[in-house]
């Protein structure tokens, strides 16, 4: 028996991947887990067969806790060299065929990652599910742990006998044990990377439907069952199937397909083949708004799509992720559209995921969407903006430019010509390249990847013209880029020509084509003379526009005017593009917005709209101004939400005046409003809006505070319940409450990473600010010792729950101080100084901007 010892950094280099690719093959694992309820470990046994091409030792991946026995090829390895990660496979004893067995024994993981324990606080119920992206397979099982070692699976597992086992492929037989308990065997699966096994157990609720020959399930905790709305979920589920399989001419290729909503969980949802998990937020505790069943929609989609970027092709290695995430994104968007009832989707995916994109893109740490990729730490980084939503743009961008018909029939060849395998960039383009010469368009796709795909940035687009009389003589498109990154691509876009015609505003539509610093809009010539020109109309492009002051006056006129909700929405976008970049004062821009988005009646527009208003307000707006302005925002909040008739806007509106009450005269009106003293038609404050405005009145020591806590917590007894419960603790203003809670987020933390993460959130407060003037240097002085010893969950989370929210000059200059003295050893930790430092300085040039008074 071994025990691990004291483990290093667990870390994949590509050049140590590529190396084990170069020789290790034909791999397949049987796995056997034995699991017990309410235990802290659980054991293991795997038998791994793999052929071997090369010289000396090799590397196989396990993080856990104690070896029972190694026998590779007949020979028993008494002590095998171990570091608590990797396992020293002998030169000596491989072979061409290989065979491997690993007994083992593991403790659950609290972090979200690995194998992960979870213990129903409202039913005591417990519940287990596994994560592995990108690198955490090896907390399971011993394997290959990268994603061009793929491998059939063949598991069986012991458990409780009330408990559901839920695996990538179907169960084919289950046997009652004496013990009580229940061994559960599933068929051996079809080949696929490591990091797509699934394993999920507990006591969940189990539904069922099927679909053709595709048996379907929904499973969730026992306690949420009753929230789970499963005839929506089977519905997007069915479109989705239809809408892939017909898209791609390639049937959905794993057999049976389970969705299952998990507690604790980091991401949105994890793509795992034929077993996809899901974050508990999408199963709906309190009443949605269409934007949330949208979102949710667009996540099922996105694993779905999956199913075929990712898991029938992979890439290779992590710098080709995109291949995953930005095709997934793209094609779920475009599943919405046209297979389901959400149709303005490409409105939600501009506010949301293009949105999130351009912040990414203009920080100093922006990188290529394809890129390099030195480890699976780099990896974990570029789960981002980029290689999520700009990809995805691109990818947009990329079809109006080829075609559907094109981009479809390159799908078409991917599939068909790398099934089951692993491929790159280059790979993935000559794919795309024979599809586009199908429908006779012979451009070279390679080139426009070099300029889209492998470069850094964005562009901005603008437009001018001339006028004879009232008919355009001239109209001429200008790009530009950024001095660090000037390089200009190839743009197909749509321009629109708006003119005010009394009764509406009327739109003119040309296409346009820029692929240098300028080009001229032949197209253009003769149409009326327009008052608002914008080029990217239908959003096609990934660009920022540079609005003409023409147009900028018109649309602070009449923006409200325009009936397409996607324009409306893109002149939104420019407007905060120009606050950020110190172009439009962020008081300008509330004044500006105010009065339009209290007039709107379009959801997605209202809520978008409200967010930047929300972030000016606290991150734009000077301190010595932040009270007063973020009074007059609550105020024309609720006024607002007085007279609002649909229901999900007044969920909205109501949703942020209680995030924009900082003053304790705004938070006791939100309690005077959850105790039913203020009453608004057609209004119910859910269970959430009771726990932000309960938390809110302990940070500012309201009066009744702690009772109201209590409160909420026999309403609420749930994991929910928990969590907030922990924040509130931490959010009291009492010196000695902030030591404590310090202390023990750098030491045990608070059971799990989730929980950890909930008390964390009640740390800083903007009234507290005097108060925790103290741990701004605590917080520079422990941050490297947490990335040392911490895993990337954990650290990352400390970082962006307890970086100093002070918006001052002096926190940015110790900021810096740290980051200059860190090198090459903490990438991790200097991006993301280096993305906070960005957000900070350009928060404090909008800052002194607003109060310059410059228009």
């Amino acid at each position: 028996m071994t025990t691990a010892p004291p483990a290093p950094r667990d870390v994949l280099t590509q050049l140590e991947a590529e190396a084990r690719a170069a020789r290790i093959s034909g791999t397949s694992y049987e796995l056997t887990l034995d699991l017990t309820a309410g235990a802290e470990r659980y054991r293991g046994t795997s038998t791994i067969r793999f052929n071997d091409s090369g010289q000396g030792d090799t590397i196989i991946d396990l993080t856990g806790s104690t070896i029972e026995s190694l026998v590779l090829n007949g020979e028993s390895i008494d002590t095998p060299e171990w570091d608590g990660h990797r396992i020293t496979l002998p030169g000596a004893l491989l072979q061409a065929e290989n065979l491997l067995l690993i007994s083992y024994e593991n403790e659950y993981d609290h972090s979200g990652d690995g194998f992960h324990q979870f213990i129903d606080p409202e039913d005591g119920e417990e519940y287990l599910y596994s994560n592995f992206e990108p690198f955490s397979a090896h907390k399971l099982l011993p394997c290959f742990d990268q994603p061009d070692i793929k491998a059939t699976y063949h598991l069986t597992v012991t458990a409780p006998a009330d408990w559901e086992i839920v695996h990538n492929s179907a169960a084919t037989s289950t046997n009652q044990l004496d013990d009580g308990r229940t061994r559960h065997e599933f068929a051996k699966t079809q080949s696929f990377s490591p990091y797509l096994f699934a394993l999920i157990c507990g006591p969940y609720q189990a539904f069922r439907d099927t679909h053709g020959d595709i048996d379907l399930g929904f499973f969730c905790r026992r306690s949420l069952a009753p929230h789970l709305d499963q005839d929506e979920l089977f519905e997007v589920t069915k479109q989705g199937l239809d809408f892939f399989a017909e898209f791609f001419d390639y049937p959905y290729p794993f057999g049976k397909y389970d969705q299952i909503f998990v507690p604790e969980f980091n991401a949105g949802a994890m793509e795992n083949v034929g077993a996809v998990t899901f974050a508990e937020v999408f199963v709906f505790r309190d009443p949605p708004t269409d934007n949330q069943r949208l979102n949710r929609a667009e996540v099922i989609l996105h694993e779905m799509a999956h199913m075929w970027f990712g898991d029938l092709v992979t890439m290779r290695w992590w710098n080709d992720l995109w291949l995953n995430e930005s095709f997934a994104t793209y094609m779920s968007y475009l599943a919405l559209v046209e297979g389901t009832r959400f149709h303005s989707s490409w409105q939600v995916f501009n506010s949301g995921m293009k949105n999130w994109a351009y912040r990414q893109d203009q920080l100093i740490t922006t990188h290529p969407i394809a890129g390099e990729v030195a480890d699976t730490d780099q990896t974990f980084l570029n789960f981002d903006g980029i290689t999520y939503g700009k990809g995805a743009a691109t990818i947009k961008q990329l079809v109006a430019t080829m075609g559907m018909d094109g981009f479809r029939n390159g799908m078409r060849t991917y599939f068909q010509r790398h099934q089951y395998g692993n491929t790159s960039l280059a790979e993935f383009l000559d794919a795309l390249q024979d599809g586009s010469r199908s429908v006779g368009d012979d451009r070279d796709l390679h080139e426009w990847a070099r300029l889209w795909l492998e470069t850094p940035s964005l562009n901005t687009l603008a437009a001018s013209w001339e006028a004879d009389g009232d008919r355009v003589s001239a109209m001429q498109l200008q790009q530009t880029a950024p001095p660090d990154h000037q390089t200009l691509r190839p743009h197909h876009i749509e321009i629109a020509l708006a003119r005010d015609e009394g009764d509406s505003i009327t739109i003119e539509t040309v296409p346009g084509v820029i692929e240098s610093d300028s080009a001229d809009v032949p197209e253009a010539i003769g149409l009326a003379a327009p008052q608002f020109v914008f080029p990217n109309y239908n959003d096609h492009d990934f660009v920022k526009i540079a609005l003409d002051d023409a147009s900028l006056d018109f649309v602070r006129e009449h923006l409200e005017r325009i009936d397409d909700p996607l324009l409306r929405q893109l002149i939104w976008q420019a407007l905060w593009n120009m606050v950020r970049d110190q172009q439009l004062r962020a008081p300008d821009y509330l004044e500006l917005a105010g009065p339009k988005v209290a007039a709107e009646r379009d959801p997605e527009l209202v809520e978008s709209t409200l967010s930047t208003m929300t972030a000016s307000v606290g991150r734009y707006i000077p301190e010595a101004q932040k009270e007063l302005v973020a009074h007059n925002s609550f105020e024309l909040a609720w006024r607002t939400l007085n007279t609002v008739s649909d229901p999900d806007l007044r969920i909205i509106w109501a949703r942020t005046l209680i995030n924009l009450a900082i003053t304790s005269d705004d938070i006791s009106h939100c309690a005077r409003l959850a105790d039913g003293d203020l009453t608004v038609d057609g209004l119910t404050i859910d269970q959430n809006m009771r726990w932000e405005i309960a938390v809110r009145t302990v940070a500012y020591n309201i009066s009744g505070a702690a009772d109201r806590i209590r409160d909420e917590r026999k309403r609420d007894p749930s994991d929910r319940g928990q969590r907030q419960m922990l924040r509130a603790e931490v959010s009291v203003p009492d010196a000695d409450v902030k030591e404590a809670a310090w202390n023990r987020f750098l030491g045990d933390g608070y059971g799990s990473l989730h929980l950890t993460r909930a008390a964390m959130g009640g740390f800083h407060w903007w009234s507290q600010r005097d108060l925790l003037a103290n741990y701004t240097e605590r917080f520079f002085e422990v941050i490297p010792g947490v990335f040392e010893r911490s895993e990337n969950e954990f650290a990352s989370t400390y970082f962006g729950s307890l970086f100093p929210t002070r918006v001052e000059p002096a926190v940015l200059e110790r900021s810096q101080q740290l980051l200059a003295t860190l090198g090459d050893g903490q990438p991790l930790l200097s991006r993301l100084l280096r993305e906070s430092n960005d957000d900070l300085e350009r928060a404090l040039k909008c800052r002194a901007f607003a109060a310059s008074g410059t228009a």
